[in-house]
């Protein structure tokens, strides 16, 4: 009877369990609050948002013709644009690696030798030389990222790596280099943070995967803390601006990353398709000001799965395929439920109210405008 007794609680209880898991993850879901479209045939993605001025910056992709930086009204309009790469008296001749506004609503942008500054019309007013170790060269900019050194308002350091993008291709020992640099204008100084060595899974990592090993990282510049994990990681570490060191460790589980379960994380041990990799890996984290993060990442594709997109698709890579994205939630420093499915488009930005900007993605149509919706994660 006792027996009897006990397994019942046993079912009971894992019942409950499963029944709260369940609760966790249908509680966390996406509601649309908001939508706009911008009237362009040429594709358009969003990078940054200035709350002062209700304006977004981003980019112009005319494909052959090149990128151009521009600024849009909240309801998708372009208020002004330019290509800025070339050799005239207004353009840059090196690559831009970064863009974003500063807090007056000026737009840094950040080139692999330099540091710019456009006013609202888009006309060059300011150039800062700048030297990185690092050669990184983007077809397409990313958010450029800067924090108030020792929260000192005005004493502006930059991040010079992009997030998600790797700076160590042609390191011969890049397991000795450290993930993130830093430049600061005002003093001319460069320093580093956070060395590979450091991370929780080093002992795993092979000089193989040095082409595709890059941090990925957010700023939570209210409390001076920088969100650090790698694309092949499942650890994000919280890092003290003011101290440089890591004051906290979030572990991470992800329901679909085979080659963190290897033995060593290796080319060897990702799937891939000739040089296609067919594997998974961590692509943005987001901080909320509650303090709840996001990480954003990007599940594994089977080799027979993606030969039969091949075959529909020849350009097909599943890295730009939102169906393979998932959000995993950390709230207090746990991770609460599984992973969370996006509505179907990509997450450009975490905007400052905690809602998300999503480009909104038709697989069945092409569009002649962009869509955009604001999400609230519930």
């Amino acid at each position: 009877m006792i027996r009897k007794l006990s397994q019942s609680l046993k079912v009971f209880f894992l019942g409950i369990v499963i029944l709260s898991g369940n609760t966790l993850k249908a509680q966390t879901t996406f509601s649309k609050i908001a939508e706009f479209k911008i009237d362009l045939l040429y594709p358009v993605e969003i990078i940054d948002y200035h709350p002062a001025k209700k304006q977004y910056l981003g980019y112009i992709n005319q494909e052959s013709k090149g990128n151009k930086i521009a600024l849009f009204s909240e309801n998708g309009k372009v208020l002004v644009s330019e290509k800025l790469q070339g050799e005239g008296p207004n353009q840059i001749v090196e690559s831009i690696n970064q863009i974003a506004f500063a807090e007056d609503g000026t737009i840094w942008i950040h080139s692999s030798q330099n540091l710019y500054q456009y006013d609202q019309n888009l006309k060059k007013v300011n150039k800062i030389a700048f030297r990185s170790k690092y050669n990184v060269t983007l077809y397409s900019p990313k958010k450029l990222t800067y924090f108030y050194e020792n929260g000192i308002k005005g004493d502006y350091s930059f991040i010079s790596q992009p997030s998600g993008y790797s700076t160590f291709f042609g390191f011969t020992d890049f397991l000795k280099e450290n993930l993130i640099e830093v430049f600061n204008p005002k003093n001319e100084n460069t320093y580093n943070l956070a060395p590979v060595l450091g991370r929780s899974n080093f002992s795993k990592l092979d000089p193989s995967i040095e082409s595709i090993y890059a941090p990925v990282y957010s700023l939570d510049k209210s409390r001076g803390k920088l969100y650090l994990t790698t694309t092949l990681d499942d650890e994000i570490s919280i890092i003290d601006l003011k101290s440089k060191k890591k004051t906290e460790a979030l572990k991470i589980r992800h329901e679909n990353f085979p080659v963190l379960k290897s033995s060593s994380i290796s080319l060897n041990n990702i799937a891939s398709k000739g040089p296609i990799n067919l594997g998974a890996k961590n692509d943005n984290i987001y901080v909320l000001s509650d303090g709840t993060v996001l990480l954003e990442y990007i599940r594994a594709i089977s080799p027979g799965v993606y030969e039969q997109k091949i075959t529909e698709n020849q350009n097909y890579n599943h890295f730009g395929d939102p169906s393979y994205r998932r959000l995993i939630l950390i709230r207090n420093g746990k991770q609460v439920g599984e992973d969370i499915q996006l509505p179907y488009g990509e997450i450009a930005m975490l905007l400052p109210d905690d809602t998300l900007l999503i480009k909104l993605l038709n697989p069945d149509e092409e569009e002649d405008f962009t869509r955009y919706g604001i999400f609230e994660l519930k």
